[in-house]
């Protein structure tokens, strides 16, 4: 599982990066410039640490191939851990560039399968399923009422750790652009319209999007970039936020398989698309650092293996039960001495 490597690279950043001031600038005060945030939001993230997992569902494979043969099993197991830091590049009044960084793995652990040396999940046993990504937002308030942002993220996905794996780094690398134009109606109301391409329903296609921030009074508001996610905010106090909602997630991973039925296609593609429905907690355990916990049901809405990248020929439609799931972050934000004195324009 490459624990040490996960250890290293939180430590790395927690020791070397400085705070962001904000993926969203803080909004405790009247903005003179627009943004997409709202009063009352929760603290912007400068480095997040989290763990994810899924217990015992079933999996059923349909071979949509005469090469390789339909299987079934239970996975006892799915985890997820990540490491992210964002970084301000640019934070003027009016514009703000900010950089981020981004490691991950997925592993699966199965019980029985049938038939019991089964491809797919032989060579998902214990694997880890990298992901490498780093990304520039830009955020450009044009004035008091209207915005604009763009995001351009790169990710490495896939089993490129694997011996024999393809040398090329650029085979495992995954785009996504994001674009949007926002009116800040009041500093409780953005509305906004933009677009992603990128690969929320697992192949790289273009989305829609309508953002749609609004606070109501001191205690419930909206937070939503419409359809991908949207979520209910509720203030217990200034330490303590409650959220409940939806988030669609996809990914696509390519696989190098140099044994067994799948060796047939050398290079392969797995792309998932999951829907979650969540509540979440986040609670400041001193200053600078926050925990969340989110527990929910994740529903999976495609999970498919390619012949090759990029193809749309599918060679396995795997079928998924739902599950339960929790997760875990740990997350430092700006310290609260360092938001006065940004406040007071120190």
């Amino acid at each position: 599982m490459k624990f040490k490597k996960l250890l290293f690279i939180g430590a790395v950043t927690i020791l070397c990066t400085p705070f962001a001031q904000a993926q969203h600038p803080e909004t405790e005060t009247v903005e003179e410039f627009a943004s997409p945030s709202v009063r009352n939001t929760g603290k912007s993230r400068g480095i997040v640490l989290s763990y994810e997992r899924l217990p015992q569902f079933n999996i059923d494979s349909k071979s949509r191939d005469p090469r390789i043969d339909s299987g079934s099993g239970r996975v006892k197991r799915n985890n997820k851990f990540d490491a992210r830091v964002y970084a301000p590049l640019v934070n003027k009044p009016q514009t703000k560039v900010i950089f981020g960084l981004e490691y991950g793995l997925e592993e699966f652990n199965f019980g029985e399968v049938t038939p019991s040396d089964y491809a797919l999940y032989r060579y998902l046993e214990d694997k880890n399923l990298h992901s490498l990504g780093a990304q520039l937002a830009y955020l450009r308030s044009i004035d008091n009422r209207r915005f604009y942002l763009l995001r351009i993220k790169g990710d490495l996905n896939g089993d490129w750790e694997k011996d024999g794996a393809s040398n090329n780094l650029i085979d495992y690398l995954k785009s996504t652009f994001e674009a949007g134009y926002g009116w800040k109606k009041s500093p409780d109301y953005v509305i906004g319209v933009g677009f992603q391409i990128g690969y929320t329903f697992g192949r790289r296609s273009i989305y829609p999007a309508i953002i749609y921030n609004r606070t109501f009074n001191d205690n419930w508001g909206v937070e939503s970039i419409f359809p991908a996610n949207a979520r209910l905010r509720y203030n217990v106090n200034e330490k303590t936020l409650l959220y409940t909602g939806y988030k669609i997630d996809g990914a696509s991973y390519n696989l190098f398989v140099d044994e067994g039925p799948l060796s047939k296609f050398k290079e392969i593609e797995l792309r998932r698309t999951d829907f979650k429905g969540f509540l979440r907690l986040e609670r400041e355990i001193y200053d600078f650092l926050w925990f969340s916990l989110e527990g929910g049901f994740r529903q999976y809405y495609r999970n498919r293996v390619f012949d090759e990248i990029g193809s749309r020929d599918e060679i396995l439609r795997n079928d998924l039960a739902g599950a339960g799931y929790v997760r875990f972050e740990l997350y430092a934000v700006p310290p609260r001495k360092f938001m006065e004195k940004q406040k007071r324009g120190g």
